[in-house]
């Protein structure tokens, strides 16, 4: 919607209209009777191990059962009927890809909603999902809110990836309202050093209780705080992180500077794992959303693969995520709930480029998408005001007109005026852990 001309070319007042009727539409599908059902259940699963034990069976061998016999992929696999999860193949994104309607299920009925993962170096991976499987993904988002104070008729602030403000505005204001869900939207695009007190300035004139974030955007509002000797003048219960990884040193500014627990939240579109913060820290495993093994693969790494419980279209059984944890030594949380405690998550780094304001932009994995023949790119960034892509390529596909729409797509976050150019590689460079960085940028700056 966000890229629409429609909306774009509104008004301010009929843009507030627009994301408010939108997110009616979308409480009305996903938060209904059947949301508040499962709701029920799952917190029913928290601080009795029995209860939670038998949830998981449950969900475990309905997936198990509902892919053998509905997605061609595991019908063609498996020729055991034990439904014994030792048995399935660990797959990973290539298999996906490479036979992607063989994982669809041959039994579906009603809307498809189709989603993409963050595709941080090339084409994302396209998952579909039904509509039970979007109310079951809202009702564990729901608990973990819960957890982080969250009542009815609370104001939130939303700080993501949404394009809310179009990309060109150079004045305020840079956020809008949705007032149905009585969110505060601001956009993650528009944060440049002169820009941020007017942020925060935003949040406590609209009374906000609770900020969900992605951690690059609320920490660059931290470090401003920081920089100034400033705290959050307003009330917070908390802050909601996800999407990207947050590291103890950003988790202890932001609780500082804001005066408020962090409630972080690890999650993947493939719904094959979650992970989420409670009021005393911990990080829990949370099992009665998927089935995950941890896979050791040495010095202290477990590499997260899993088995979703929520999305009967497209059920994937023993994915690898690429993500890992470190276990942790404890056995029991103070907050008295079952879930496993690890220690920390080694996963999505924030990346960023510098626009062409001098804001921080995050967001990057739109950039790739419409491309045609784009199998890998990595942003580097040495200069004020110019990018350099690398792009691994099919040289059969990608020609002239992708490379601008390529140049165009990254112009659209970075700005206009940013200098871009396009480099084809063989590979792209990776970290000394096997990581591909989504971009690099070396450029020193200060708030």
């Amino acid at each position: 919607m966000f890229t629409k001309n429609i909306y774009q070319k509104s008004p301010i007042p009929i843009q507030n209209g627009l994301l408010s009727c939108r997110a009616l539409i979308r409480k009305i599908l996903r938060e209904g009777k059947d949301q508040f059902i499962l709701l029920n259940d799952i917190q029913k699963n928290e601080f009795d191990a029995s209860v939670m034990r038998s949830f998981v069976d449950t969900q475990l061998t309905h997936t198990l059962v509902q892919a053998t016999k509905h997605v061609p992929f595991y019908k063609r696999t498996m020729v055991s009927t034990t439904y014994n999860l030792a048995d399935f193949p660990i797959i990973s994104k290539v298999e996906i890809r490479e036979h992607a309607d063989n994982f669809l299920s041959d039994n579906h009925r009603g809307v498809i909603v189709s989603g993409a993962t963050s595709g941080t170096t090339g084409t994302p991976l396209v998952i579909r999902q039904d509509m039970t499987s979007v109310i079951r993904e809202q009702a564990f988002v729901a608990r973990h809110l819960n957890w982080a104070g969250f009542k009815a008729g609370d104001k939130r602030a939303w700080i993501r990836g949404d394009m809310i403000v179009p990309p060109d505005q150079k004045e305020g204001p840079f956020w809008r309202y949705s007032w149905f869900e009585k969110i505060i939207m601001l956009s993650s695009f528009h944060m440049s050093p002169k820009n941020l007190k007017k942020y925060i300035d935003a949040m406590v004139n609209y009374g906000v209780d609770i900020i969900q974030a992605y951690p690059s955007s609320i920490v660059t509002l931290a470090k401003y705080l920081e920089v100034n000797d400033q705290y959050y003048p307003g009330n917070l219960k908390s802050i909601v992180t996800s999407s990207e990884s947050l590291s103890s040193e950003d988790r202890q500014l932001l609780e500082k500077r804001f005066k408020c627990k962090v409630f972080d939240w690890y999650g993947l579109f493939e719904r094959v794992a979650a992970i989420g913060n409670c009021e005393h820290g911990r990080y829990h495993i949370i099992s009665d959303y998927s089935h995950v093994e941890l896979i050791d693969v040495g010095n202290g790494r477990h590499e997260i693969v899993g088995t979703n419980f929520n999305n009967d279209l497209q059920p994937l059984i023993r994915y690898r995520t690429g993500d890992y944890v470190y276990l942790s030594d404890e056995k029991q949380c103070p907050c008295g709930r079952v879930f496993p405690i690890i220690d920390r998550i080694e996963g999505r780094i924030g990346d960023y480029l510098i626009g062409e304001d001098g804001q921080r932009v995050h967001i990057l994995n739109h950039i790739p998408k419409g491309v045609e023949g784009l199998l890998a790119t990595q942003f580097l960034q040495s200069v004020w005001n110019h990018i350099e892509v690398e792009a691994v390529v099919d040289p059969l596909i990608f020609d002239d007109k992708q490379q601008q729409i390529l140049i165009n797509n990254t112009k659209a976050r970075l700005g206009k005026s940013m200098e871009i150019s396009v480099k084809i590689v063989e590979k792209i460079q990776k970290t000394k852990n096997g990581k591909t960085r989504q971009a690099i940028c070396t450029i020193e700056e200060s708030l």
